[in-house]
């Protein structure tokens, strides 16, 4: 059953979103937002949730997040460094933020996993010719025993964490392409859905791996564990396959009498499908440069050309050339409506009315959350929405590419 847990700290953010989420899946990377609040106008904030086991987790700062291993029923007392970005850099090339745990009532594990792969990361760093190029496999037996001797290890948890990070250097040591390590590791061993370093791991050994009658047959759960990992890659590499994938994925979930297995097909579909074509896009309702309410359910009759943008570059103002020229050929076939962070928003305002660009200049604000539900991973990115705001393709090139050819497929339909 699932039991509290409580995060008290401070973050050099005043009044920031911050956020618990764990991650369900790790082959996904799903997240379940377990507690969330705002912190204070000093920093200091309180997040308490339920968890149900020793997972791995995220604290999230705005859209910023700290690794973090929550332990049901512990609480922790926290400090987060969120870095200043330099001038000018991208939204999504800051400097990651620093967690410190200043005290935590979960029994060692999170320092333990943290000590732990500091020894490992030492003697990687420390032991490179033995380990790598005379394949001295003594070495992992020191580690393990440095561990132990160390840290006095108990926790199945964390004991778990440690002999997957290990073999995931045994891996590098042994150059054959992971056979031995499986056969190790993960033949005819439990999978363990919810520790980081098995699906690291696993995502390493797995990606082009022949599955076999024989090895499925030994290990169902894993069978279908790298069947739905392939097919989630093939399903981004071959566009022609996606129908076919999404079959094929349904039809492991309905043959599977894992639930483990049903909710990572679950997962998978979901995020697959999330930006499919035709898919209901995140709805928004932003304010305008000049100050008016602007919702993307405004242009329903439509087709919107989205673009988010952050900060300015030669790459940056190229595009909007180019993105002018194209406006200027669809007319009124076509809403553009760019979207700026807030720190970027008085450049951006400058820009059009310098060049006098006559659509719609909106400004992301504090509703940062936007970037997450479009999964904008950097900057500029564009999504073409069609009418009735539904997806037409999510993301979509960029100007300078076939963005053009693509707006124009649309369309035609």
């Amino acid at each position: 059953m699932a039991q509290q847990v409580t995060i008290t700290g401070r973050v050099n953010r005043p009044e920031a979103l911050v956020r618990l989420m764990v991650y369900d899946d790790l082959l996904n990377m799903h997240e379940t937002l377990v507690a969330e609040t705002t912190a204070d106008v000093q920093g200091f904030f309180i997040l308490e949730g339920e968890v149900a086991k020793t997972m791995p987790a995220g604290l999230f700062v705005g859209l910023e997040s700290v690794d973090l291993v929550v332990v049901p029923s512990a609480s922790y007392e926290v400090s987060i460094i969120v870095p200043e970005p330099a001038p000018n850099a991208s939204y999504f090339d800051r400097e990651s933020p620093t967690l410190r745990v200043r005290m935590a009532t979960d029994k060692g594990v999170y320092r333990q996993i943290v000590l732990s792969q500091a020894i490992i990361d030492d003697y990687v760093l420390g032991y490179v010719d033995e380990l790598f190029r005379r394949r001295q496999y003594r070495y992992l037996d020191s580690i393990r025993a440095t561990i132990q001797d160390e840290l006095h290890v108990t926790d199945h948890y964390v004991l778990q964490y440690d002999r997957y990070r290990i073999a995931a250097v045994q891996m590098a040591m042994n150059a054959d392409g992971g056979k031995k390590v499986i056969g190790e590791y993960y033949d005819g061993q439990p999978v363990l859905y919810d520790c980081q370093s098995y699906m690291d791991l696993f995502k390493d050994l797995f990606k082009t791996f022949t599955l076999t009658d024989e090895f499925a047959s030994r290990n169902p759960e894993l069978a279908d564990l790298v069947n739905i990992y392939q097919l989630r890659n093939l399903y981004y590499e071959d566009f022609s396959s996606r129908q076919w994938v999404r079959g094929q994925l349904r039809s492991i979930g309905k043959q599977s009498k894992s639930k483990a297995t049903k909710a990572l097909v679950n997962h998978t579909l979901e995020r697959l499908d999330r930006f499919v074509q035709g898919a209901e896009a995140p709805d928004f309702e932003l304010q305008s440069a000049e100050g008016t309410s602007v919702k993307l359910s405004d242009y329903k009759d439509t087709m919107v050309l989205l673009q988010f943008v952050d900060g300015s570059s030669f790459t940056v103002d190229h595009q909007f050339e180019t993105l002018a020229e194209l406006h200027r050929q669809w007319q009124d076939s076509v809403q553009l409506i760019t979207v700026s962070t807030k720190d970027q928003l008085a450049s951006h305002r400058k820009r059009f009315e310098e060049h006098r660009y006559d659509w719609p200049l909106l400004n992301l604000g504090n509703d940062i959350l936007l970037l997450e539900r479009y999964e904008v991973r950097t900057f500029p990115e564009y999504f073409i929405i069609l009418p009735d705001t539904k997806i037409g393709l999510a993301p979509a090139p960029n100007p300078e590419r076939t963005l053009g050819e693509k707006v124009t497929q649309l369309l035609k339909k």
